[in-house]
């Protein structure tokens, strides 16, 4: 019997080593390489169009709960009805975000194996444990906030609008945990002391490698531009369905959303320069060479495109306030101080030289901002001079004029070629028109949109409470504004991903693990344009899809206090 057993033990060994012999002698996979676009590419594609999805699934909830509380505060059911359906195309692009998601790591694994590995190694309890768990918490929020809606009505309408606050908070903390490794990417934490950065890598923690230089700066441009681009969704949406209506009803009723959406995309547009700046600032703080590379060298050309783009996109929406205008019934009445056309007119040259003298934050440069902004307001009271005004589409006119100017003055670059390292007095922009390229002019140039953005909107708010309103009577134009904007924004968020990703040059991790593939190289502005323009594309037919299967395919829309027939109080 025991020589039975040590025969069987040792035909089991022989097989254990025979299986193992076996096994070592299987050749390693070969490499992937990703067919037609590259590997590199692939994983861009797919990441771009996954971050698209997020940001969606992110801006349009904090647009959501916005709208439900102003509809409860108010008690006007048609901000609740334009909350439900932003919110109902949200859930059906829930699923999108996770297919993308998943479809990213098996690309990302595939063709960068090693890389992945040593990534998910160092935030390993990032990717296993924390945004798993916050990803599943947040579904669940997501659909009982929405499939809770009609149930939690009158009395318990606040503990829904928590709910939904609750959701906004789950989906900001998941952006904040996920843009850690992003931007260790760019920024990964400076050694301390004498170690190198290998060696501190190694033994830092999760916090020092998530704290990193650009992950607060990150967080605030993500958040921002989600917040807007939720906005201008919620403005392509409105702009289907105002297209498809039968009834004068629902005309109104989308006009009134579209106007919201452009209200809040542009609101928070407002302010993504300034969050764009920050994250830039804070990027060649950690290295200055990446100053120079960005806005001199080899991404020069992309922040051209960039400044055309933003200009476009100031230029539509101030254009969509023009025919909104149109169709305020005593809007010709309205008319706002004429010094406010004059410091427009003057803002880029007054500004820019005050920056050139005292850059920011010196307390000179403050006063002269404060006081360029507050003088029309006082010269406005001054009799005699108080008089002195301009109607409300001159002042649109003169609008459109200076975003034309600014952003000229923003896409003036040094030299025309693609990189400093070409430049010669031959190609170098002449001595006269040499300041427009420095950082001051284009300063000046991004705080005249800003400044040109809100006084528009404050000249029609100013019209549509002296005059009446005849929601759903917007040009039809308008409608295709929307649109634009929305693909826009979209475009832009795209090439501006572009620009933080290659940032990196050669690096897969900035300074830290190189990229040795022959893709390692920084891809021109034509290549790069022709993926984004694809992705958009894809990500715009997708949303698109579902706004029309989800709204209009849909049942019939409740009744809304909101009618188009007789002119109505604007409000």
């Amino acid at each position: 019997m025991n020589t039975l057993n040590r025969s069987l033990w040792i035909i089991l060994a022989l097989g254990l080593c025979g299986g193992a012999a076996a096994f070592g002698q299987v050749p390693d996979a070969p490499l992937v390489d990703f067919p037609y676009s590259g590997n590199r590419t692939a994983v861009w594609v797919v990441a771009q169009l996954h971050i698209l999805f997020a940001a969606f699934i992110l801006g349009a909830p904090i647009f959501a709960v916005v709208a439900e509380w102003l509809g409860y505060k108010n008690n006007d059911p048609k901000y609740d009805r334009l909350a439900k359906e932003v919110i109902k195309v949200t859930v059906i692009l829930y699923s999108m975000t996770a297919l993308t998601g998943g479809l990213f790591i098996f690309v990302l694994l595939g063709t960068y194996p090693d890389f992945s590995t040593w990534l998910i190694k160092h935030f390993f309890l990032v990717f296993a444990v924390i945004y798993p768990l916050l990803f599943i918490l947040e579904t669940i929020i997501l659909y009982t906030y929405f499939y809770s809606w009609d149930s939690m009505k009158g009395a318990k309408k606040g503990r829904h609008i928590a709910l939904g606050i609750l959701l906004n908070i789950v989906g900001t903390v998941t952006l904040f945990v996920i843009d850690g490794p992003t931007s260790f990417m760019n920024t990964p934490a400076k050694a301390a002391g004498d170690l190198s950065l290998v060696e501190f890598i190694q033994t830092a923690s999760l916090w020092d490698k998530m704290a990193n230089f650009s992950w607060m700066p990150l967080n605030l441009h993500r958040l921002v531009g989600n917040v807007t681009f939720g906005g201008f969704i919620a403005g392509l949406i409105a702009a289907y369905m105002f297209m498809g209506s039968k009834t004068d009803e629902e005309r109104a009723y989308y006009d009134w959303m579209g106007f919201v959406g452009n209200m809040i995309g542009v609101g928070a547009l407002l302010l993504l320069p300034f969050m764009g700046y920050l994250l830039a600032y804070e990027l060649c703080d950690y290295d200055a060479s990446i100053c120079p590379y960005m806005m001199a060298d080899q991404l020069s050309m992309f922040f051209e495109m960039q400044g055309a783009m933003v200009g476009l996109i100031f230029l539509a929406s101030n254009y969509y306030i023009w025919l909104s205008l149109k169709r305020i019934q005593g809007v010709e009445q309205v008319r706002i101080s004429g010094f406010v056309a004059v410091v427009v007119l003057l803002m880029p040259a007054i500004m820019g030289f005050t920056w050139k003298m005292f850059p920011p934050p010196e307390w000179q440069s403050l006063i002269v901002l404060v006081i360029i902004v507050v003088l029309p307001m006082i010269l406005a009271k001054v009799p005699g001079l108080k008089n002195f005004t301009v109607s409300a589409f001159t002042m649109i006119k003169v609008g459109f004029l200076m975003i034309v100017v600014a952003d000229a003055i923003w896409m003036t670059p040094h030299g025309f070629v693609p990189t400093q390292g070409l430049a010669t007095e031959e190609v170098e922009l002449p001595s006269w028109a040499s300041e427009l390229a420095l950082m001051p002019a284009k300063n000046a140039a991004a705080f005249t949109l800003v400044f040109l953005t809100v006084v528009n909107y404050l000249l029609y708010n100013r019209a549509i409470k002296r005059g009446t309103i005849v929601w759903g009577k917007i040009d039809f134009a308008s409608q295709f504004v929307l649109i634009f904007l929305a693909f826009s924004a979209i475009w832009t968020m795209g090439l501006m991903g572009a620009v933080r990703s290659l940032t990196r040059k050669y690096y897969h991790v900035y300074n830290l693990v190189p990229d040795f593939t022959p893709e390692a190289f920084t891809p021109t502005l034509a290549y790069s344009a022709w993926w984004i323009t694809g992705v958009t594309i894809v990500f715009y037919a997708v949303v698109s899809f579902a706004i029309l299967v989800t709204l209009r395919a849909g049942s019939p829309k409740p009744a809304t206090s909101l009618a188009s027939s007789v002119p109505v109080e604007a409000k």
